[in-house]
């Protein structure tokens, strides 16, 4: 059968036009007529430019809250639309410093979903865009934001050095006229740059001045850090950091402190795969693998190959008869089976 319409399959019945039908149409007509002329389809008057850029940062501000309760791989092909829409705006009408301040938080909100479904070659891609475009606005805060979160991002994917060589980039873009809660947080990153690549001296100055940082709060949080980043915040780097340095004691009760700031499932999960380092590693083989379940089990759920990679990489690192892991190898084991199709 070849039906495209309601009508083909006989769900509109047919009549023929009466007078009635031609009096509703000039009715429709003049009606539409005299709305027009009294302005009352403001709604469809071109925007101002202000309207614009508000109009397109609107959709990222909405995927942004729901990326931590949506698959990536759901969120991801809107993000890369409205990437798409927003270049051709930008380049055709908005060459300014708000227009690639939009573009530049589409392109980071890219990267970063990009991070969560492991595909390292569009994540770096995207966190590139969206430095190129943060230096078009000159706005120092939006540049060293971007750079900071390419260098984090190399860090955790195992380049130490070149992770570290970004953060120390950020560090000379932001300045020293900056929110605490800014400084903060880029002390954490390189506190934990500074011990992935060996240097204990550095990453606990580093620690210490978040430390500082954090409980001090000077000065309005301030786009692009909308945030406050305090102590229990920094707490989750610090103990990222202390576990990277062997300090496993240190770093759980770091990890505790943290717990009750990571709401969200996702970093919450992250966090735990850590935390199931330090356990395993000071003895606490089951509670380290009871952990990284938990965290794999988000990972499926949310569909984030970040985090279920994270949980491999755990059970890797432990022998292979680990009686233990016997539950976490089950988890496992569904990342490989067929479903039903």
């Amino acid at each position: 059968m070849n039906i495209a319409t309601d009508v083909e399959l006989g769900f509109v019945r047919h009549r023929e036009p009466s007078d009635d039908d031609d009096v509703n149409r000039k009715q429709f007509l003049q009606t539409t007529a005299l709305t027009v002329g009294s302005g009352a389809v403001l709604a469809n008057a071109a925007p101002s430019d202000p309207e614009m850029i508000e109009a397109m940062a609107g959709p990222t501000t909405h995927y942004r809250r729901m990326e931590s309760s949506v698959p990536s791989d759901r969120l991801f092909p809107a993000v890369e639309a409205q990437l798409a829409l927003v270049a051709g705006v930008v380049r055709d009408r908005f060459r300014t410093s708000s227009g690639f301040r939009v573009l530049s938080e589409v392109a980071g909100l890219s990267a970063w979903l990009a991070v969560d479904r492991a595909d390292d070659s569009t994540a770096r891609k995207r966190y590139g865009e969206a430095i190129s475009f943060a230096e078009r606005t000159h706005h120092p805060l939006l540049a060293a934001y971007m750079t900071a979160s390419l260098g984090h991002y190399a860090v955790e994917a195992g380049d130490g050095r070149a992770g570290l060589a970004m953060l120390r980039t950020a560090a000379g873009q932001m300045g020293t006229d900056v929110p605490d809660s800014a400084g903060a947080w880029l002390a954490s990153l390189l506190a934990v740059a500074h011990a992935a690549t060996g240097d204990r001296t550095s990453a606990l100055a580093s620690l210490r001045r978040a430390e500082r940082l954090a409980n001090r709060q000077r000065g309005e949080p301030r786009w692009p850090w909308v945030f406050v980043f305090d102590g229990p915040k920094a707490a989750r780097y610090e103990a990222s950091t202390l576990a990277r340095l062997g300090e496993h004691r240190m770093a759980r009760e770091a990890f505790a402190v943290a717990e009750p700031t990571l709401i969200a499932a996702k970093p919450r999960a992250l966090a735990h795969v850590e935390h199931a380092h330090a356990l395993a590693r000071s003895g606490d083989i089951e509670g380290g693998c009871a952990l990284a379940s938990d965290a794999l089990a988000v990972g499926l759920t949310y569909r984030s190959e970040r985090i279920t990679r994270l949980a491999r990489n755990f059970r890797a690192s432990l022998p292979t008869q680990t009686v233990e892991a016997r539950p976490l190898d089950d988890a496992l084991a569904t990342l490989y089976r067929r479903d039903d199709l």
